[in-house]
């Protein structure tokens, strides 16, 4: 089996050295339109080799896709449509970590006939959050009819004496400037950035968190393949606190502001001095100092729906590895992109056990291949834990 991974940041590079561990792999090529930012990421394996590659170049990424077994997106949504587009002339299965999603609308769906007519699978939002949520919430919907709602919860929170970041910044602040958008009575609402608060209670020491309405794309497929009344996803911890008041404070403007004899958006200069991932070097130089305490990011989904004429609640809390978990495990990554490609490298895995053709989100997978995904991921230290009240 031969895959080609577009993207050698933080993340791709995890995913990279985690599917060169498996046996059936046998190749891996893992590219990049930056070569000596991919090289700082990548980790040396003999099955993983890199290729300079423009994501933008169709005929060159054509060229690269000839022969894979699998094109993995680990760059932005963006390139979604495009690659999928490839992979349908080159024969090649595709997976990607998120949707564009700029209206509610799930871009890569309307590929599944291309797919399915051309015998291919493409497995969409498949890594952490979206990913992971999205497989939990449709196993906490088995059972349950007439649901009220699926409630999506996410926290990030770091303990640093240094300033951190831990997400790409493009990703991150799409998120934060685009409006949250959230499920009610078949269709999507536009939600205010950072509204809605509520108190949200994750597993200690993370206990009574404020969270906010969040645009992340874990909603848009939920309601397709979950008969809802209602879904949404909120997010807290410090990492969201501190996103909050800055953008309180406008600076996601996109508008100009004049100071002195220059205008310039506040975005825009957020986003110019906004640090970069850490390097692996540079992660385990910061991990070393001690400056860095601890990182957390976890999640939990929670369902309410009627069972045997009873309303039952059925929670699921998901315990990605924390940063000091990550730093025995992986050296040199953080807690954020250490979820995200262990949660992407593990649905990679499943492709054989896909029997259909088409474009799959993790809710449209069957019975046996999420109890087989969820398997793996108890295996590979991603807590998840199931409970259920009345």
């Amino acid at each position: 089996m031969r895959v080609l991974i577009i993207g050698a940041g933080a993340t791709g590079s995890i995913v990279a050295k985690l599917l060169a561990g498996r046996a059936e792999i046998k190749q891996i090529v893992i590219s990049d339109i930056d070569a000596k930012k991919a090289r700082k990421f990548i980790t040396p394996d003999p099955k993983i080799t890199f290729k300079l590659l423009d994501a933008r170049d169709n005929k060159a990424v054509l060229e690269a896709t000839n022969g894979m077994f699998l094109l993995v997106n680990a760059s932005l949504p963006d390139f979604n449509e495009g690659l999928m587009k490839i992979c349908l002339e080159a024969g090649a299965n595709y997976q990607d970590f998120a949707s564009d999603w700029g209206d509610g609308g799930v871009e890569q769906l309307k590929y599944h006939n291309d797919f399915k007519a051309k015998g291919l699978k493409a497995l969409i939002n498949s890594s952490a959050s979206p990913g992971v949520t999205n497989l939990l919430a449709k196993e906490l919907s088995i059972g349950l009819k007439r649901i009220e709602y699926v409630k999506v919860r996410l926290l990030e929170d770091v303990s640093s004496d240094v300033p951190f970041t831990a997400w790409s910044k493009a990703i991150l602040f799409d998120e934060i400037w685009n409006k949250p958008l959230a499920w009610e009575f078949d269709k999507f609402t536009v939600k205010n950035n950072f509204s809605d608060e509520e108190i949200c209670n994750f597993p200690e020491p993370f206990s009574n968190r404020k969270c906010y309405s969040l645009a992340q794309e874990d909603i848009g497929t939920i309601p397709l393949y979950i008969k809802t009344k209602y879904a949404d996803l909120k997010a807290g911890g410090s990492e969201i606190d501190f996103a909050r008041t800055l953008f309180k404070l406008g600076l996601f403007k996109k508008s100009l502001v004049k100071i002195g004899d220059v205008s310039v958006a506040p975005y825009d200069f957020l986003l110019k001095v906004w640090p970069d991932i850490l390097s692996p070097n540079s992660m385990k130089k910061l991990v070393e100092s001690g400056k860095l305490i601890n990182a957390h990011f976890w999640a939990s989904v929670e369902e309410k729906g009627i069972r045997d004429k009873k309303k039952i609640i059925r929670k699921a809390n998901i315990l990605f590895p924390n940063q000091t978990e990550v730093n025995k495990a992986y050296p040199g990554t953080n807690y954020v992109s250490y979820a995200a490609g262990l949660s992407a490298a593990i649905f990679a895995s499943a492709f054989s056990r896909v029997k259909e053709s088409g474009v799959f989100p993790p809710e449209a997978l069957s019975d046996e291949v999420r109890a087989y995904l969820i398997e793996e991921m108890r295996k590979n230290n991603i807590k998840i834990e199931i409970t259920e009240r009345e």
